[in-house]
């Protein structure tokens, strides 16, 4: 059975970041995400999962640094470190990684022009390498997102599943997977359930939005029904973020997330 994760920053928009994990509990689920940590109290934000007995599945682990330019894996490395040390401290067990930086509202900040596209993966396979030892020694799972470039992250150069997949062959961890964002993935190659099933193995999360919109399963061209029957045909247990805007509200966006 999946595990059903409410990403914080785009649900219960319209009350306080604070009263999201009440709200979240209030609703029926059990786990929380979001995105950047860098501008939150993170104790508080342990405070609050305690009281409402909550966890936090995932969050960035990156910010204003890339795996594409070799002269910034230093910094990445130590960036991603203190973000290792903040899923410990908050009992979390997955960091979210993307090729390039991004803003609080996920535009891309640079694109690198300047370096070709084979030293962009070779530079990202020689990060995260040096990388995965320190998440191997902390028990945290790296998760690697491609985005679409098309409509929300102009610019961004990690766009396709097998593009991970090779990435990820080559750094040769189990502490590292892909996150598999299925609007994203719908907007730039599609072929959702064969991807899926090919690739579960591979998979250590999932984000969920429908297209067009990024709003909630049923409002757009996804079949998210035959999605989950396949998800379960193939004994996926890990977690499930539902990262979308609602096109309503939240309580009515949660009611088509319950019946998946």
């Amino acid at each position: 059975m999946v595990i059903k994760v409410l990403c914080i920053e785009t649900l219960f928009n319209d009350y306080p970041f604070e009263d999201r994990f009440y709200l979240t509990k209030k609703h029926g689920f059990d786990y929380v995400e979001f995105w950047s940590w860098a501008d939150k109290d993170i104790s508080r934000i342990k405070e609050l999962c305690d009281v409402n007995n909550l966890k936090v599945a995932a969050f960035s682990g990156d910010q204003n640094y890339s795996l594409l330019d070799k002269s910034e894996q230093d910094n990445y490395i130590r960036f991603a470190k203190n973000s290792i040390e903040i899923a410990k401290y908050l009992n979390s067990n997955y960091l979210v990684l993307h090729s390039n930086p991004l803003d609080n509202n996920g535009n891309v900040l640079k694109t690198y022009d300047y370096i070709d596209n084979d030293n962009k993966i070779l530079n990202i396979i020689d990060t995260l390498k040096a990388l995965v030892p320190i998440a191997e020694d902390a028990g945290i799972l790296l998760v690697l997102e491609p985005l679409n470039s098309i409509i929300d992250h102009l610019g961004n150069f990690l766009t396709h599943t097998e593009d991970s997949v090779k990435i990820i062959e080559a750094v040769g961890s189990p502490n590292i997977k892909i996150l598999y964002d299925i609007y994203h993935m719908q907007i730039m190659e599609g072929n959702l359930i064969n991807t899926i099933k090919k690739y579960v193995n591979m998979i250590g999360h999932i984000h969920i939005a429908d297209v067009p919109g990024r709003h909630e399963p049923g409002t757009g061209e996804i079949n998210y029904s035959n999605i989950f029957k396949c998800l379960n045909s193939i004994n996926y247990s890990s977690t499930v973020g539902f990262e979308l805007y609602p096109l309503y509200s939240t309580e009515k966006a949660l009611n088509m997330i319950r019946t998946l």
